[in-house]
C-alpha cells in the first residue's frame, strides 16, 4: 500500500518522497470508539430479532 506525501499531495512507494525528499511516515490508525461498537452490536441484535419474528410469522 502506498503512503501519502502531505507536501507534494501524491502517493509515495518508499519512506522518502522522490519529489521533495520529505520523510513519509504512516499515520497511526485510531481504534473504533466504543459508541460505534455498541451501535453495531445493537443493530445486529435488532436485525436478528426481526428475522426471528419474520420466520415465526411465516411459519404460522
Amino acid at each position: 500500500m502506498a503512503q501519502w506525501c502531505e507536501h507534494c499531495d501524491r502517493p509515495v512507494e518508499g519512506d522518502v518522497c522522490e519529489v521533495c525528499g520529505a520523510d513519509v511516515t504512516p499515520e497511526a490508525r485510531e481504534p473504533i470508539p466504543w459508541r460505534w461498537r455498541f451501535f453495531i452490536v445493537a443493530t445486529v441484535l435488532y436485525l436478528i430479532w426481526r428475522i426471528y419474528q419474520l420466520v415465526s410469522w411465516l411459519s404460522h
